[in-house]
Order: C-alpha cells, then structure tokens, then sequence
C-alpha cells in the first residue's frame, strides 16, 4: 500500500517512465566503444592466422627442399643464398607466389665426413620473413 503511493506521488511531481534522450545516447556511445575493442581485437586475430600461416607454409617448403637434397647421391658444395634459387613460389612450389628459397651445403666444422645442409624460405607480407632449416649429412 506505501509502495503504490509512493509511485503515484513521483508520477503525480513530474517523473515519468522510461529513459531519457541522454541515458539513450550515453548507452549508445558504451555500445560502440565495446563494438570497437571487439572489431580491433579482431583484426589483431586475423593478422596473426596470416603471419601464422605463412611461416607454416614457409617451413613446408623449407622441409620439402631439405628432403629433395638429403635424398641426392652426391653433395657438392653450393651456396644460392641469397641471390639464386627459386623465386616466386607459391605454398605447393609453383611459380607464382611470394615465397623465395634458396639453399646452401657445406662441409660442416663438425667432422671431415658431415655435411651442413641450410635451406631458407624468406617472404614478405608485413614485413620481410625468414625460416630457415638447417641439418647435417653423413657422408659414408
């Protein structure tokens, strides 16, 4: 019984129900502001699976290169890096791509009979990228 008094002597005073235009936009701007963070938080996320691809990709085509060398009867020093050897690969090894590998042998410093092999995928998306493998041969 207080309480429906109460409300009738607010309403009866001048207050009415509902919002007023500025709590209306004030709750708009709070909206928009955490839409925001959500929308940059978001492109950060799509921006690391890109980089993040791309170093899969790069280390795929490093390891497919370093299982074509290790698989040679014969290792003759060669050293392509960083001026020749493949240009413009895609993610399959294809021409046409932004991935470039090159690759190196050596004798190793770490035996008479071993073999330093380096093979190096660089790329640019955001900024200039490099992976390189690197593994040591046996020759028997």
């Amino acid at each position: 019984m207080k309480i429906a008094k109460a409300v009738r002597s607010l309403s009866a005073s001048g207050w009415s129900e509902g919002y007023t235009f500025n709590e209306v936009l004030v709750s708009i701007a709070l909206i928009g502001i955490g839409i925001l963070g959500f929308s940059v938080n978001t492109i950060g996320v799509i921006r690391g699976n890109y980089t993040s691809g791309n170093f899969t990709i790069a280390t795929n085509l490093a390891q497919d290169k370093m299982e074509q060398l290790k698989a040679q009867a014969t290792w003759t020093d060669v050293s392509n890096c960083p001026d020749s050897g493949e240009k413009g690969l895609t993610a399959t090894g294809t021409p046409g791509g932004i991935y470039d590998r090159c690759w190196s042998i050596a004798d190793s410093p770490l035996g008479d009979r071993l073999k330093r092999i380096d093979v190096t995928v660089s790329w640019r998306d955001s900024g200039s990228r490099t992976v390189t493998v690197s593994t040591l041969v046996f020759i028997g």
